[in-house]
């Protein structure tokens, strides 16, 4: 009987083995730098400690990647985001040396990328998108609905707040709220997608994008994925405002969805996959709450980050 145990741990101990990513140190280095990307609301770490991008860049530096986090104006329109993001590239490829990078955008912040790479395709070598409404979100359709008054409350608070963000972690940012809401309705995306059309853009819902942009003689790869549930895990807090946005994207036709984005917004370029999180299950928050049984944030990201190493980027 102690024979057959010993056998079976070593079995096992072999099969974890056989799964486990080979050259665990480099499994995540690809050629050029990665910068990570904020949505709206967003910051690189809450109260200067609570990373937004919750334990993924520690993951990606120990598996050998070389990664940034962006620190964009916490509430702005694609033209401020989109030019901060162009000045913190030129920051990391001065650092680093490197002639481009590879970057990875969550929500808002995958239309802060595309914006980037239409204005500097050189040193952009791919753009992926999580959860990114390319279409815009019909949660924010219903707040441009509301009473001019109502939505003057909500950015005035929302400015207090982005500014707050960017002081704690010593990058204070002008804030433009009512620009963001503007960008992220849906004939806001559509006015953005005419100003910096991409080939990652399908014609509907029922088609793919191209994975691949092609800018003045520079190759960009285009991937995206998503997430389509909304109450995700009893215990975070914020699984409520989820299942509030999945009803209000539902009741205006916008069908499946993360809470704040339809899954037929967040198509992008090559894409890789929908997942059983909520907006904020995507990238590893409220503290890696997420459903059972449900794929790792944390795990998709390591993995994407080594496509890109094998695709040379």
């Amino acid at each position: 009987m102690r024979f057959a145990r010993t056998v079976l741990a070593a079995a096992l101990t072999s099969a974890v083995v056989a799964m486990a990513p080979a050259h665990a140190a480099d499994y995540a280095k690809t050629q050029y730098p990665i910068v990570l990307v904020h949505g709206l609301a967003g910051v690189s770490k809450y109260f200067g400690f609570i990373d937004y991008w919750w334990q993924i860049p520690g993951n990606l530096r120990s598996n050998g990647a070389t990664v940034y986090v962006a620190d964009l104006s916490a509430f702005g329109d694609e033209t401020l985001r989109g030019e901060e993001l162009l000045r913190q590239i030129r920051t990391v490829l001065a650092a680093t040396g490197a002639r481009k990078v590879n970057l990875i955008g969550h929500s808002q912040g995958g239309l802060s990328s595309r914006y980037a790479a239409a204005v500097m395709p050189q040193a952009v070598a791919s753009v992926t998108t999580i959860g990114t409404p390319h279409r815009g979100s019909e949660v924010a359709d219903w707040i441009a609905s509301t009473p001019s008054i109502v939505q003057d409350f909500l950015a005035g608070g929302a400015s207090l707040a982005g500014s707050l963000l960017g002081l704690l972690v010593g990058k204070p940012q002008p804030q433009n709220p009512l620009g963001a809401l503007q960008v992220l309705t849906t004939s806001g995306a559509a006015d953005f997608n005419r100003r910096f059309p991409s080939a990652g853009l399908a014609s509907s819902c029922s088609a793919s994008g191209a994975g691949t942009d092609y800018r003045n003689g520079n190759v960009q790869r285009l991937y995206s994925w998503t997430g389509y549930s909304s109450g995700t895990n009893i215990l975070d807090i914020i699984d409520p405002f989820m299942v509030l946005g999945d009803a209000t994207i539902r009741l205006r036709g916008g069908g499946s969805n993360d809470g704040l984005v339809s899954v037929c917004s967040a198509r992008f370029g090559q894409t890789l996959g929908t997942y059983a999180w909520n907006h904020v299950d995507e990238i590893n928050h409220m503290f890696g709450l997420r459903g059972l049984f449900t794929a790792d944030p944390v795990v998709t990201i390591r993995t994407h980050a080594n496509r890109l190493k094998l695709a040379g980027l």
